[in-house]
């Protein structure tokens, strides 16, 4: 567009707006006070190329709102005019509903909250380099690729931010190094190459500052938790020798992508009342688009239920279409609230969403008993030295009001200090209130000397500091239980935890990580796939501490979800043409479901069943494989849509978000035939029939033929069953028929297509439910 004409359309645009805006004024606004809050003004796609027009447009609006440029400016938070347009302000409730009528705005929504959901989990999914020297004889690990971090910012002194080894900063990037409290510009380098805070929209919905309120915030992109630098050293900290926490799980670490570059979103902040606010992460997307990052991972997501992809209420769906229309990958986690079905967030199809697993190592504790018998549980504290032979007893026994039951698992000040004192204490976990730290402090206050922690199953180590902890289940609990009923004076003795790996069945679907199907739209099946995410080791604060030795281990699929990240890198490293949805097929279609053992892979949970595609999508991510699929499904944001259409959205209402001429196209199932690597049939009558096509990016003459695995009770038809490749003929459609033989509504059944050439082994997970009804 030239400069005349451009102009033109922004005069006439800021007429009408005006115009509209003050009848809009005098018919909706209130003239009383009242009082006001963040609200997120989206307006879609960038109708200007130019940010500074965007931001421009956007106060004008808020001034003819608000009825000068000052209160417009005393307003507004931040004017998103990078990925898509739109601005965060504070605005009445009748201010709300005013600008919402204004031409342009998408929706108006409150500012929300949002939750934030290493040495040996490389080598466990088979990326084997013992130094840095062999891994850069064989591979580029991720050398130019560029992964943004939204999440609580980064500890930038970690030996696994260190640059020496990195390449320039790509050309490309356009992001800055912003300074702050203990931040300033030397802390970036040629590894840490962007640094970003957000925290207007956090400040906002606490009415406070972050500085002199008890917190230990750092004004700067600074990480005051340690999730943040935790998960960008997972996708991409460089190698770390001897690293360890306090010994254990001692080797090198090291991120999947070690030669990539990073770029650090702070949107994410210590606060009781919450860690992240809608406005802050929608800006974090904005600017990240704006920087020029091939990736980000996104640890951090809503709870159930869940909004609409269109609904802005969701801006982790929101900003990641906006970046996967501008051909950034991007990485979520699926949500920490396993074993429960229907529970996983980040559902939106163009994300890529990981559950975590298990890996094979251990810290097993050996508790002795005065009979000389010997137990095991798990541990990460090691402590100053054992606890050897002293008195041990049931938390019960020794309550401080022995008809309260808030003994049992050792709630705080339920113990009788004097019965307690010098021994070690066994509590059986019985309430969701309480956990092995929580009760350490209890038996610790109480002069205990130790702590065997009873409980049901659940993934994932916790510190009790230098208090000896070690954590068992009900059966081993029950049988500590029974030695002290029958002994007179029953003791015991606790070992330090010790460092063990390939002795257990791995991976296991963590018991936390959130299943399947998704509430909002099962036809698109989620998660995509599975990554470690059970102690993992990376870098973290040390704030001056040498014990740590600047490593810890954390739990949940905010730790898978940088594993994966990583390798997206690295795959975008190779194939800079690549697409998002290239870049998913690829991990989801060489995915593997086996373990250790030879057996299917189980999930941690309630049943210990095989786990399905609702628990980890595809299966397990395998980096190596992943490198060459041999066969790409792709998608383009047209794809993308059309399915949002077949969601029920009006082709008005999708042009907003777009900015596109998109009409929608009523099409006979619809939802099905977008080109995942999945097929999920959650409501099948009788027969349906869906449609795939796929490219070949393997050798260029190939031939493909198909293996079906077939859903109990299902009939499964694939035509055509050979896909011919050549020169000529890189794309290809195959329809796939599915036929029920069950006349009632049944439960999810599973199965697999898989394409291949002999080499290439290219499988899509498929499920299918029968609805007779």
């Amino acid at each position: 567009m030239d400069t005349n004409s451009r102009n033109w359309r922004w005069s006439r645009i800021v007429q009408f707006l005006v115009a509209s805006a003050l009848l809009f004024v005098q018919n909706s606004v209130p003239t009383s006070a009242e009082a006001s809050s963040v609200h997120i003004v989206y307006m879609g796609d960038k109708i200007y190329q130019n940010p500074q027009l965007t931001k421009k447009y956007h106060h004008k609006m808020l001034s003819s709102l608000l009825g000068s440029k000052e209160a417009a400016k005393n307003s507004i938070l931040y004017s998103y005019k990078h990925g898509f347009s739109g601005f965060a302000a504070r605005l009445t409730k009748h201010e709300a509903e005013a600008i919402a009528k204004f031409p342009g705005v998408v929706s108006v929504i409150p500012n929300g909250i949002h939750k934030l959901h290493t040495t040996r989990s490389w080598d466990f999914i088979g990326i084997h380099h013992s130094t840095s020297e062999t891994a850069l004889s064989n591979t580029n690990l991720g050398e130019g690729a560029i992964i943004g971090v939204i999440d609580t910012g980064i500890w930038p002194e970690s030996a696994s931010f260190n640059d020496k080894a990195m390449g320039e900063i790509p050309s490309r990037w356009k992001g800055v190094c912003e300074v702050g409290e203990q931040f300033n510009s030397t802390n970036c380098n040629k590894k840490i190459i962007g640094a970003r805070w957000f925290l207007k929209g956090i400040t906002d919905e606490t009415k406070k500052l972050l500085q002199g309120n008890n917190t230990n915030e750092y004004l700067s992109a600074r990480d005051a938790i340690g999730h943040g630098t935790h998960t960008a050293s997972t996708a991409a900290g460089y190698f770390v020798g001897n690293a360890s926490f306090r010994g254990l799980a001692y080797g090198i670490a090291r991120g999947g992508a070690p030669l990539a570059h990073l770029a650090i979103y702070k949107a994410c902040w210590d606060f009781p009342i919450g860690e992240c606010t809608d406005a802050d992460i929608l800006k974090a997307f904005d600017k990240a688009i704006h920087d020029g990052v091939d990736v980000l991972t996104v640890s951090l997501g809503l709870s159930i239920p869940l909004f609409s992809y269109v609904d802005q209420r969701d801006v982790i769906a929101i900003g990641s279409f906006h970046a996967t229309a501008k051909g950034i990958t991007v990485v979520c986690s699926a949500g920490n609230s396993g074993p429960l079905s229907q529970t996983i967030t980040n559902t939106a199809p163009w994300i890529i969403t990981v559950g975590a697993t298990t890996i094979d190592r251990a810290f097993p504790a050996a508790i002795t008993l005065g009979n000389n018998r010997t137990l095991w549980g798990q541990s990460i504290d090691t402590g100053k030295h054992g606890v050897e032979s002293v008195g041990l007893t049931y938390s019960e026994r020794i309550a401080l009001d022995s008809p309260d039951n808030l003994a049992k698992d050792c709630q705080s000040g339920s113990l009788n200090a004097t019965m307690a004192a010098g021994k070690i204490v066994l509590c059986f976990g019985v309430s969701d209130q309480q956990d092995i730290v929580s009760a350490s402090v209890t038996v610790k206050e109480a002069g205990g000397v130790g702590l065997v922690y009873a409980q049901y199953h659940e993934d994932g180590l916790n510190q009790c500091g230098l208090f000896p902890c070690i954590k068992v289940d009900y059966e081993t609990g029950t049988q500590i239980l029974t030695y002290i009923r029958r002994s007179r004076f029953p003791t015991a003795s606790l070992s330090f935890p010790k460092t063990v790996i390939g002795k257990w069945t791995s991976p296991r679907v963590a018991s936390f990580s959130s299943r399947g199907p998704s509430s909002l739209s099962p036809t698109v099946l989620k998660p995509d796939i599975a990554a470690p995410g059970v102690d993992i080791l990376a870098a973290f604060p040390s704030k001056g501490s040498t014990e740590s030795n600047g490593f810890a281990f954390l739990s949940g699929t905010s730790m898978s979800c940088p594993h994966v990240a990583g390798i997206v890198a690295v795959i975008k490293s190779k194939y800079p043409t690549w697409s998002p949805a290239a870049i998913r097929s690829a991990l989801v279609t060489t995915a593997y479901q086996s373990g250790t053992d030879g057996n299917v892979i189980s999930e941690e949970g309630s049943t210990l069943k095989e786990a399905d595609p609702f628990d980890i999508g595809g299966g397990h991510m395998d980096p190596n494989k992943a490198m060459d699929p041999g066969l790409i499904y792709d998608i383009t944001t047209q794809d993308y849509v059309q399915f949002l259409c077949s969601m029920g959205h009006s082709s008005a209402s999708i042009r907003k978000v777009t900015k596109t001429n998109t009409s929608c196209k009523k099409q006979k199932q619809q939802p099905l035939n977008l080109n995942l690597p999945s097929i999920s049939l959650p409501n099948l009558k009788n027969t349906a029939t869906v449609m795939r096509r796929v490219r070949n990016v393997g050798n260029v003459t190939a031939i493909y033929k198909a293996l079906v695995k077939v859903p109990y009770g299902i009939k499964v038809r694939v035509e055509p069953q050979t896909l011919s490749f050549n020169s000529d003929t890189q794309v290809l459609t195959f329809n796939v028929s599915v036929l029920s033989t069950q006349k009632f509504r049944g439960d999810y059944k599973f199965g697999s297509l898989t394409w291949t050439d002999g080499k290439h082994f290219v499988r899509t997970p498929i499920v299918v439910r029968t609805n007779a009804v």
